[in-house]
């Protein structure tokens, strides 16, 4: 079955994957740019991109085989980050297209006929640079991207760790020409209940949906309970499903998403969760109308095996 939206009328909860920047960071494959650039501000090079496609494409496939074996239903290409601007400035610029074919053509290789594959989409970290004056320049990047993952064959795509919801709203306009199916996750720093250019949870909801997501939700920066107040706004402002890839990460009640805290990006074990906050999240996740489930920074293999255990119960 190659269609997301099937999937999830069929089983209620699709089961994604977890995060793969963190985890082959953590395995020596990926550099995390703390020496580089200040952290968490998108300033400076090379902060967690996914050359790693091509300079170790077996570390990526096995990760990828470790997600399968875990239940996941999707696997998505290593192209987080993955625009030729952001690339640029990490080095890869000109590699650009090999690393969107490769990401998709490794993910499609390990999935065969067991999973679908989704091309990931993510903020350009200009927005946070440079304010909405970069919104032209992000429009061309991101078509450009979704053309490449469009053309290299993904199932439907993930736009996702979006900050500011005028930045989702151009992903949307580049992505629908495509006539992929979008799931859309916005995520929420350095507040919960609002975007960083200011919008709620609900209206990103409805804005998201209203511009032809097939499932709109969050993503990354807090872990799984931190997240359910931004998901339950969203669910009382849509009847769309829901998507949520939380983070395996502790976060504060006065820092509540994870790249904001000191430990990010070097010290990251001292903040990881249990997994068993997974599998309790899983359990919820049926009850609270989410349609696909998965996991984003910090979340392995065994995390995403608790997660499927939760949504067996």
């Amino acid at each position: 079955m190659r269609d997301i939206l099937r999937l999830m009328r069929r089983d209620g909860v699709v089961l994604g994957d977890g995060g793969y920047l963190i985890e082959l960071e953590r395995r020596g494959y990926v550099d995390s740019g703390s020496g580089r650039e200040k952290v968490g501000t998108g300033r400076g090079s090379g902060q967690f991109t996914p050359e790693a496609a091509i300079e170790n494409p077996d570390a990526l496939r096995e990760l990828h085989r470790e997600f399968l074996d875990a239940g996941s239903q999707v696997l998505q290409a290593l192209t987080f980050f993955g625009t030729r601007e952001k690339l640029t400035r990490a080095g890869f610029g000109e590699q650009t297209e090999a690393i969107n074919n490769a990401a998709v053509r490794i993910a499609r290789e390990v999935a065969g006929d067991r999973a679908l594959v989704a091309g990931s989409v993510s903020r350009t970290q200009l927005f946070e640079r440079e304010g909405p004056s970069a919104a032209g320049h992000v429009r061309d990047l991101l078509a450009e991207q979704v053309r490449l993952l469009a053309d290299a064959g993904v199932d439907f795509l993930i736009l996702e760790t979006f900050f500011h919801l005028e930045e989702m709203r151009i992903a949307l306009e580049c992505a629908r020409p495509s006539g992929l199916p979008i799931v859309a996750t916005m995520s929420f720093r350095p507040r919960l209940d609002e975007s960083t250019d200011g919008h709620s949870p609900a209206e990103c909801a409805r804005v998201i949906a209203g511009e032809g997501a097939a499932a709109v939700g969050a993503n990354c920066e807090q872990e799984p309970r931190r997240m359910l107040s931004i998901l339950r706004a969203m669910r009382a402002a849509t009847d769309a499903p829901l998507a949520a890839q939380p983070a395996a990460f502790r976060t504060t009640d006065e820092t509540p998403c994870f790249t904001r805290m000191p430990a990010f990006p070097d010290e990251l074990e001292t903040m990881q969760i249990a997994r068993g906050e997974f599998e309790e999240f899983g359990r919820i996740a049926r009850v609270e109308g989410i349609g696909f489930a998965g996991g984003c920074c910090g979340a392995n293999a065994a995390y995403i095996r608790a997660l499927a255990s939760g949504l067996r119960v």
